[in-house]
């Protein structure tokens, strides 16, 4: 071995383990650029959400919701002097005809939603429904569910289905 200096062969090793070394890190950089994606397709997903379900409570307040009517993927709110259709996609939710994609690739809306109809006492009911978010074909907490209620004064004539349930 000489002595005075290194050889071709170390010279080789050693680009060889540093190019090993460079590969390791850009795997590992882009791994983590792509779980950093997915977190920002989720945050913009949940405030998409936000911003539906803030939509629609404000209009069962200021619009006056007064009954409403469920199809298999659709429900249709009648207030006082209009009616407004909230759609549920694989995709995308649509209230108002304006559209709310997720952009989450691994998410979708579940059209199997649940409506309940209770009520509290003579004068009050209250009306939940949710939304089911799936991740991966599952839904693994009901923290992403897309989830409204309206508590509301009884009249004569409010119309609502007592309960629904999907017949998926």
């Amino acid at each position: 071995m000489n002595k005075k200096g290194i050889t071709i062969i170390e010279v080789l090793v050693s680009i060889s383990l540093v190019s090993i070394i460079v590969l390791l890190l850009l795997n590992v950089i882009l791994s983590l650029n792509k779980i950093n994606n997915d977190d920002s397709y989720a945050s913009q997903d949940e405030i998409d959400r936000s911003e539906i379900i803030k939509l629609i409570e404000d209009d069962f307040l200021a619009l006056k919701l007064n009954g409403l009517t469920i199809e298999e993927n659709k429900i249709t709110f009648n207030y006082l002097d209009s009616t407004k259709k909230l759609i549920i996609f694989k995709d995308k939710i649509v209230y108002d005809n304006k559209e709310y994609p997720l952009e989450s690739p691994k998410a979708t809306y579940d059209s199997c939603f649940s409506y309940h109809y209770t009520q509290i006492d003579d004068n009050y009911y209250l009306i939940t429904i949710d939304i089911p978010v799936l991740i991966d074909n599952v839904n693994t907490t009901k923290i992403d569910d897309l989830s409204l209620s309206y508590l509301a004064l009884k009249n004569e004539f409010n119309n609502y289905p007592s309960n629904y349930t999907c017949s998926k």
